[in-house]
């Protein structure tokens, strides 16, 4: 809609407005401003509209993709004839005042200062008017002495529709607060990124301070920039990277009362950002212009793209449950216009001609060229699941919904099944998953499934060992998972009535050799298991010939104490040394059917 991609002017054949009537003057350059909830568009004209005119509003598309509706009609604007007067004047501080006007004011005119006596103001005061506001804050500076009474006179100030001020002209009265003795001063200096640093004051300055210089380089002025809610706080960019000691210097710089801050330096010793962007989500979007899906990459921080920035992909795919590989070709990646942390690389162009599958699921390796931070690190390769759809076509409305929440095919796994077929990036973010007393590490999305002319896909939730430390139902919260080719997440679901077994395996706390062919084991907890080998019994390390293989001979009554039989042992093989290596077939589980946790052979103490 937008030229630069958020406000402002339009593109062309956007909108349009024509006069009719004769006497109507033209609109003029048209601007615009889309509320944050992206349903108001407010538009100005260069000109006061007045009269008929035909309005033409196309070419537009909602987020989903989908086109609005052309909008062609004759419209009449009553013009404005109601003169712009001054409403009120507060002091905000002992040297600033706001003039509230009852309309906003396309220009200001003439301004001129006298004192209450009549003689002239030379210096010391003035104005932030910019067009068009319904306020103007006057400042005065340190050149106005405490208790003087300035009187402003504006003459030709208009509002939009070019009707004068009433009364033209028309005064304003401000008088200039006492100082309040006690000077402004630099409280902090520290860094915030690559190139970028905050200066801290003590308390609100009247204005920017005038001066900040890094080392021998003086910042521009419109690179240091008032905080939006803490008044004390500017955001300076350095025009290099911040990297060891340098000298920082602040000046010119008042409170609101007018007490002059003293010029302040200080050494800052700043570290270069030596930290290399890492990708933190991955999504498939649909562009609104052409209707073509992206891949959106979001970084863990702003990152810069050389020309000719690039991505490069190779993995594999699966469709119909074959999986097939991919090496994707080079393409080109285009950053955000607001969110520096953003890249998208198109879809059709990145998949290729042969391996660009409608439907198809990516697992893909992603590798950038031209990609850095600010500081100038490459970011690093990252990983990226996602379903292709199909371009041209809007992004759907479909909401997903969970039919089942149940446990998996061991303890290690949750099973959640949807009522349709969903967007892989979505549905393999571990964080749209949360369950209490658990931790997702990890979402395998299986392949969809049509049966009975309904399709369903399960996600499969890898949790992390150990980290369900109780049996039992609990709350699992799923949220933000979108259905294929979808632009609308899922309403958030909350169950709490399935009930998982803990995870946490059981292991050996002790292994004692207790006669010559005995060996005493001791559990973490109790534990069962049926016939069969279940352990090696090694000498130094080494197999036996013939093999030593035996049973653990817990049995189906649980226990946290089993004496094992082995081959007879002598001094020889104690001096050796005896440990106990897990065979494939061991069943040791606990009372929740978690197999013995055996990470390295066990050593058989005396």
């Amino acid at each position: 809609m937008f030229k630069n991609g958020k406000d402002g002017e339009f593109v062309d054949n956007v909108v349009a407005f024509k006069a009719i009537d004769a006497a109507a003057d033209a609109a003029g350059a048209l601007k615009g401003q889309l509320s944050v909830d992206g349903k108001t568009l407010t538009v100005t004209t260069t000109n006061a509209v007045s009269k008929r005119y035909n309005v033409v509003i196309q070419n537009l598309k909602a987020k989903d993709g989908s086109t609005f509706v052309k909008y062609d009609d004759v419209v009449t604007f009553a013009g404005d004839t109601t003169a712009p007067t001054i409403v009120s004047t507060v002091k905000d501080s002992a040297s600033t005042f706001t003039v509230t006007f009852s309309e906003p004011i396309s220009a200001i005119g003439t301004v001129t200062y006298k004192y209450a006596d009549g003689t002239p103001v030379t210096a010391g005061i003035g104005h932030n008017f910019t067009t068009t506001t319904d306020k103007v804050t006057f400042t005065m500076t340190g050149d106005i002495a405490a208790g003087k009474t300035v009187i402003a006179t504006l003459i030709g100030t208009q509002d939009t529709a070019s009707n004068l001020l009433t009364p033209n002209p028309a005064t304003v009265t401000m008088v200039k607060g006492a100082l309040d003795g006690v000077a402004p001063t630099v409280s902090t200096i520290a860094q915030t990124g690559a190139t970028t640093f905050t200066v801290k004051f003590s308390e609100q300055l009247a204005k920017n301070p005038t001066t900040v210089k890094v080392g021998t380089e003086t910042i521009a002025a419109d690179k240091v920039v008032k905080d939006t809610t803490d008044p004390t706080l500017y955001h300076v960019t350095a025009p290099a990277v911040l990297d060891g000691a340098q000298t920082v210097v602040v000046s010119g710089f008042q409170d609101l009362s007018g007490e002059n801050g003293v010029e302040t330096s200080k050494v800052v010793v700043f570290t270069k950002d030596a930290a290399a962007p890492k990708v933190a989500s991955s999504n498939v979007v649909v562009d609104a212009t052409d209707s073509k899906q992206y891949l959106e990459m979001t970084f863990d921080k702003d990152v810069t793209l050389a020309t000719g920035a690039k991505v490069a992909g190779a993995g594999s795919f699966v469709k119909d449950h074959i999986t097939n590989a991919i090496t994707g070709a080079e393409a080109e990646v285009k950053q955000d216009a607001t969110n520096k942390k953003v890249v998208r690389v198109n879809l059709d162009t990145f998949l290729g001609t042969d391996t660009d599958v409608e439907g198809a699921t990516y697992n893909l390796d992603l590798t950038f060229t031209g990609v850095t931070s600010a500081a100038g690190v490459d970011v690093e390769k990252a990983k990226s699941t996602f379903t292709r759809g199909k371009d041209g076509v809007p992004a759907s409305d479909a909401v997903v919904k969970v039919t089942a929440v149940e446990q998996g095919t061991d303890n290690n796994k949750v099973k959640v099944t949807f009522d349709q077929a969903v967007d892989g990036a979505s549905a393999t973010n571990a964080a749209n998953y949360k369950i209490d007393g658990a931790v997702v590490e990890s979402v395998t999305l299986l392949p969809a499934e049509i049966a009975n002319g309904v399709t369903t896909q399960v996600a499969v939730l890898n949790l992390k060992a150990g980290s369900n430390e109780f049996t039992g139902k609990r709350n699992i919260n799923i949220s933000d998972v979108k259905a294929l080719g979808s632009a609308k997440v899922m309403e958030p679901y909350l169950t709490n009535g399935t009930s998982l077994n803990e995870n946490v395996a059981p292991v050996v706390t002790s292994a004692k050799l207790t006669g010559t062919t005995e060996i005493t084991l001791t559990f973490s907890e109790a534990v069962l298991d049926t016939t069969g080998a279940d352990f090696e019994v090694l000498i130094g390390g080494q197999a036996q010939t013939p093999a030593n293989n035996v049973d653990a001979g817990v049995g189906a009554d649980a226990k946290t104490t089993v004496k094992v039989t082995i081959a007879e042992v002598d001094a020889d093989k104690i001096a050796k040394g005896l440990s106990l290596k897990a065979l494939e077939t061991i069943d040791v589980k606990d009372a929740a059917g978690n197999v013995l946790s055996v990470p390295a052979n066990i050593v058989v103490t005396q």
